[in-house]
């Protein structure tokens, strides 16, 4: 096979979703077309689809202004898509977002200006906006400062899976998505959060840069459907906990003292992890004991470090 040069590899990965990706593959048309100058894709792994997924995106890509490479992955499980999405990449960079975001209009040019003069490979993610005010409030992250990863920082929303990017030798040097976590995994997230503490590990700088936007219409709106996805937040957190339980330079034991002791306090009289959302850190802890047992439970067979 021969592999032309790519500034931006742009992966998306779906799973029927015929219905509502005309507004995300609009926003990557017009974002292609303030980006003249770069050489760019696009990969869309449907991953498993049963719907006119693949035909939409079919149909788009015959006029769309960006290089189209469309294709199909039977093994569930967003881990796998994203990384066949990286195997098939030609990108000296990997940008990854979500089939229901619309990256802004100059989402292509903020990237290659943020990783220009880098002298290190760097991961990076940026600012997530409510793409709906009719939407809950929550899985996007709207900070206006500069940040930079640390170990008193949880690794888990510090930067998300639907606005990130890092080189792809930085992929070359970290591996692959840990393909028990994610969407449609075994333990059902936190794949995102586990390849950025993978890559924090390998000594590679993970900064949060707000210039970098995407907007977010996740459809949630009500408690049920909340309680029900940090449910699996924190699930998929306690498979990491487990994971990271006996490595010595993981700072995972931490963020599970901090969310037991957060539990404790809140049972004895303070507050919740969201009154408004009705989360507790009770309910997360819970959780993530549940992850963490069947984490152990599974015999760790297959672990990706």
């Amino acid at each position: 096979m021969t592999f032309e040069v790519v500034d931006i590899s742009l992966i998306i990965s779906s799973r029927n979703r015929a219905f509502g990706l005309d507004s995300c593959l609009q926003a990557i048309s017009h974002a292609a077309l303030q980006a003249r100058d770069l050489k760019l894709e696009f990969i869309f792994v449907d991953n498993g689809s049963t719907d006119a997924t693949s035909e939409v995106v079919a149909r788009w890509s015959e006029t769309a202004p960006i290089k189209t490479t469309l294709i199909f992955e039977s093994r569930p499980g967003l881990s796998h898509a994203r990384n066949t999405g990286i195997e098939n990449a030609q990108g000296r960079i990997l940008a990854f977002t979500d089939d229901d975001c619309e990256v802004s209009p100059d989402y292509f040019t903020t990237i290659a200006a943020l990783f220009a003069n880098d002298n290190a490979p760097v991961m990076r993610g940026g600012r997530i906006d409510l793409g709906d005010e009719r939407d809950l409030p929550i899985t996007i992250k709207t900070d206006t400062e500069h940040a930079v990863l640390n170990i008193y920082n949880h690794p888990g929303g510090f930067i998300h899976g639907c606005n990130m990017a890092f080189p792809k030798v930085l992929a070359d040097k970290v591996g692959v998505f840990d393909v028990r976590f994610g969407a449609g995994a075994t333990f059902r997230s936190g794949e995102d959060t586990d390849y950025i503490h993978r890559a924090f590990r390998e000594g590679f700088s993970v900064e949060y840069v707000p210039s970098l936007v995407v907007k977010h219409f996740h459809g949630r709106r009500s408690m049920d459907q909340v309680q029900r996805l940090f449910d699996g937040y924190s699930y998929g957190n306690g498979a990491l906990y487990a994971k990271y339980m006996f490595v010595r330079d993981s700072n995972m034991r931490g963020m599970f003292r901090w969310d037991v002791r957060q539990a404790l306090k809140e049972y004895f009289g303070g507050k919740n992890l969201d009154s408004a959302l009705g989360l507790t850190y009770r309910n997360t802890v819970k959780q993530n004991f549940a992850g963490l047992w069947a984490y152990w439970r599974s015999g760790r067979a297959g672990q990706t470090s």
